[in-house]
């Protein structure tokens, strides 16, 4: 039997915001097989890059496990390299293009100085970068070109997974289309695993192959992109796919959005999305949901879930 890359095994993580106590993770547990590529979806606030940056080791689960490879996480793995959001304050502005690969190329193995240069300007071919930028510094490139460089410079490690936090959320359309593509042709070339944290479906949609969905610190929905994204058993993923924009305004889903985004610091008895859900009954304000199977891999955390499926926005 083929191991999981990664497990989440019921982790926690909770921190203090002035006398509030914000559950950014509150038991979470998903998995990722070899190759693998699992987006992670939901709206600001859920918990989703709380939950990327424990699994890259940057802060310690307070509950649970994480493990990678067979081992439980402790720290930063070399392994596992996170690609930021922003990637102008990610690269430091006053090293050269060249020096900010060659950090990724030293973490990844023992390089002689001779050999260096040559794999720093292979994995800028890799991203589709010229030797032209060598020289040059983070403020001398497009939004596009940076992104380009922190991914070269996650490569350079020889990760075997990479953790995407909005890839393509600071740039134009056409730039994004060209890193989204280029992140399908790297996976493949460099046989990597990734989670992709993400609020836009479509990319999900483009980039992964399963999708986990996240409220106020929960994961309420998950499975193949195809089965979740066409027949969504969660109110909530109904609620994110409404929100993604289609050509036809007459394809857009109909749904009624009640309530704010849930506050993680008071979080509600039962559901915690039972305030916001039209479909919510006495037992969801009471009790929370257990997890129901829907078949081949899709789970609902929801009392309702099996009998009230809905049409989602992809076919």
């Amino acid at each position: 039997m083929k191991l999981n890359l990664l497990e989440v095994k019921n982790v926690y993580y909770y921190y203090t915001a002035g006398k509030s106590l914000v559950r950014a993770v509150d038991g979470v547990s998903l998995t990722l097989p070899p190759g693998g590529a699992l987006g992670l979806v939901g709206e600001s606030g859920s918990g989703k890059s709380t939950l990327g940056k424990l699994i890259a080791g940057l802060l310690v689960p307070q509950r649970g496990r994480i493990i990678f490879s067979g081992r439980q996480v402790a720290g930063v793995q070399r392994a596992v390299q996170y690609v930021f959001q922003n990637s102008t304050a990610a690269l430091n502005p006053r090293m050269r293009v060249e020096a900010l690969v060659a950090e990724g190329v030293e973490a990844g193995r023992k390089c002689p100085r001779r050999e260096r240069k040559k794999q720093v300007l292979a994995t800028l071919a890799a991203v589709g970068l010229p030797p032209e930028v060598l020289d040059r510094y983070p403020g001398q490139l497009s939004g596009g070109q940076r992104q380009r460089v922190a991914l070269a410079r996650a490569l350079a490690a020889e990760p075997k997974l990479l953790l995407l936090d909005e890839p393509v959320s600071s740039l134009d359309v056409t730039a994004g289309a060209r890193l989204l593509a280029l992140l399908l042709k790297v996976r493949k070339t460099h046989h990597l695993s990734y989670l992709l944290i993400s609020h836009d479906l479509a990319v999900v949609r483009q980039v992964c192959t399963h999708v986990a969905v996240m409220y106020a610190g929960k994961i309420v929905e998950t499975g193949p992109v195809a089965a979740v994204f066409s027949r969504p058993g969660h109110y909530y993923t109904r609620l994110l796919l409404a929100a993604h924009p289609v050509p036809d305004p007459a394809e857009r889903l109909q749904v009624e959005i009640v309530g704010e985004v849930c506050d993680p610091a008071r979080i509600p008895a039962g559901c915690r999305f039972h305030p916001r859900c039209i479909r919510a009954e006495a037992v969801c304000r009471r009790r929370p949901p257990a997890r129901q199977e829907l078949g081949d891999g899709h789970s609902v955390t929801c009392h309702f879930a099996a009998k009230k499926s809905l049409p989602g926005v992809f076919p």
